[in-house]
Parts: structure tokens; sequence; C-alpha cells
């Protein structure tokens, strides 16, 4: 392939955790992936106690019936994305953030002592956390002082670019990642697909713009690497034409349409083919910040239904046609022709 690859890297933080209690080392693991250090004094309690000079203390809890029996589980959404928390939980977690807590620490339920402590936790609770298995819990003492770090680590993502003669550039991208949910057809393996024949069939043409193919990775719908790309873009403000995501691609549920931030009509969108595209509005999602940015952003999909189909057994491979996928590359190959 002619085009030039780049592998850039992103961190990310795990749901694994790096804890240290004086020169001992442990690794927990959390059910949310913990975004800050926590640091403070052990101090047991029970779910029951009453919340009393907590301040800047790691709040040592043992494991609740609750979580147990939600443990396999834990995060399933229903249709209107209800997830399924340790509600009880929650709220004495939250109680502890209230008054000054600097974190939790979870240890194995005694029906499950040679598993880690979990909590089900709201994502917007204002405290983190984090279990241990029982090795750990054995060696917490009260008044010990506790540091428990996130575990990072790096994802690559990939982008190939085939230099222009002109200044103006494109970048396509499509995501190519797993969340915590697992892997995602509809919105990353089909739109990758299609991304990558295009990329086939422009290797080695010229174009004036210069076009960016980019691979997305990460959680959360690629979230990691398209921030960071988005942070590379703004400290090299290039000229750009158009940024085009590609979403749910080759299903045939719908004609190809366009969403936008806002149902804004950016100037390529009034050139062909896009004029005869119609334009829906583009929900929340992790490109909020390139509107924020001002950046010319659009989302290509064919499909209306896919977004309620993600995380169920309707997101899979029968859903796409090699067909249709084929017919997305040739239209999408068309209009680079022009650029």
């Amino acid at each position: 392939m002619s085009a030039k690859s780049i592998v850039h890297y992103v961190q990310r933080s795990t749901y694994w955790t790096d804890i240290y209690l004086g020169d001992d080392y442990f690794e927990g693991y959390s059910s949310m992936a913990l975004e800050q250090e926590i640091e403070g004094e052990l101090l047991h309690m029970n779910w029951d106690d009453p919340i009393e000079q907590v301040e800047g203390k790691v709040i040592v809890l043992p494991m609740t019936d609750t979580s147990l029996e939600k443990s396999h589980t834990a995060y399933t959404s229903d249709y209107y994305g209800v997830i399924d928390n340790d509600e009880a939980g929650n709220r004495y977690l939250g109680k502890l953030a209230e008054t000054g807590a600097a974190g939790y620490v979870i240890t194995p339920h005694p029906n499950e002592p040679d598993e880690s402590g979990f909590v089900i936790v709201s994502y917007t609770l204002p405290i983190g956390g984090t279990g241990v298995d029982g090795e750990a819990a054995k060696a917490f003492r009260d008044g010990e002082m506790i540091v428990i770090e996130p575990y990072l680590e790096e994802i690559p993502y990939i982008e190939y670019v085939q230099q222009g003669e002109g200044d103006e550039e494109i970048v396509i991208m499509s995501r190519l990642d797993a969340s915590w949910k697992g892997d995602h057809v509809l919105s990353s393996v089909s739109g990758s697909s299609v991304l990558y024949h295009l990329l086939e069939k422009r290797d080695g043409v010229k174009t004036d713009a210069t076009i960016r193919y980019v691979f997305l990775n990460g959680s959360g719908f690629g979230e990691e690497a398209s921030d960071d790309y988005l942070a590379q873009l703004k400290e090299r403000q290039p000229s750009l034409k158009t940024i085009l995501q590609l979403d749910a691609m080759g299903t045939g549920d719908d004609p190809l349409y366009i969403r936008t931030i806002g149902m804004k009509r950016h100037s390529f969108l009034e050139t062909e083919p896009f004029e005869a595209l119609d334009v829906t509005i583009l929900g929340s999602s992790s490109l909020d910040s390139y509107g924020e940015a001002d950046l010319p952003l659009a989302v290509l999909s064919d499909s209306r239904l896919a977004v309620y189909d993600l995380h169920t057994e309707y997101d899979n491979l029968d859903r796409l046609s090699n067909e249709v996928m084929e017919e997305q590359v040739e239209w999408l190959k068309q209009w680079l022709i022009t650029q």
C-alpha cells in the first residue's frame, strides 16, 4: 500500500488499579474505570454504620449481597438505557462522598472469598474506589496510608495518509474499537470495512486534497482515540474541507443519510453527492468536542434502527450486505475523485 501509515498511541484508564500499602503492592479491580488517584487512611466500616469523621479516609466495605447477585449481569441496559446498579450501595457511597471520604475499597463477599470484591456502582458517583481480593483485604489495617492509582494502558490506532497536491485535507474516520460492552458490528466493523476497501480502491490515486483515513480505537466508540486525534488537529490546524465519520454502514436499512451536531449544514454538504442526502441531528456522542471546536464534522450512516440494536442480538454480521457495502465504497470513491 502506497499510503503512508502512522500508528498513534493514546492512554486510557482501565478497570484495574495499582494499590500501594507501605512497601506492599496489590492489584485491584473496579466496576468503573478509576480516573484519579486515591490516597488516604484506611477505615473499615459496614454499610449501615453512621457516617462520622470520614473526611480524607479510604473506606473499606464488604461486598453486598446485591452486588454479588448482579455481578454476572452488571450494566445490562434496558430499552431506555437504565443501568441496573446496586442502588442502596450507591446511596451510601454518595453519602460518604458528601462527607469528604477520599474513596472506597470493596473486600470479597463472605460467600465468595476467592473472588475480588465488587460493587455495581454508578459512573455518576463523585467518589472512586476499587475491589480487592482476600489477600489484599487481610493486609489492610485501620490508620494505614493507602494509595490507589488507575492502571493506564496504551492503545494504538492507525491513520493512512494519501498526500494531496494542495493544502486542504479531508479526514474520513471509522471506529474499529471494543468498549466494555463488547465488539459492535453495526457501529464498528461495518464502517471500518467500508473505509478499508475505500482506501484500497483509492490507494495511489492523486487528489488535490490530502486524504486521511483514520481507524479509531478505544472504549465507548473509540472515544480515547477520537479525543487524541482532535488534539492533533487543533495543534496542526490544517485547512479542513471535511471530517466524515462512517457509522452504521452496509445494512441497507435506509438510504445513506447524514447526521450533524444541531443539524448544521456545513458547506461541503451543499455539494455533490452530499446535497442529495437527508440531514438529521447527531445526538450527544464522543464527537461533541469536534462540534465545540467548530470543525466541519458529519456522520454518514444507512440505518436509523442500528442505534437501538447495539448490545443486542441484532448487532451482528447477518445485518450486513456485501452488495450494499460495495455500493457505498463506490459512492465514496466517486466523491473523492472530485477532491
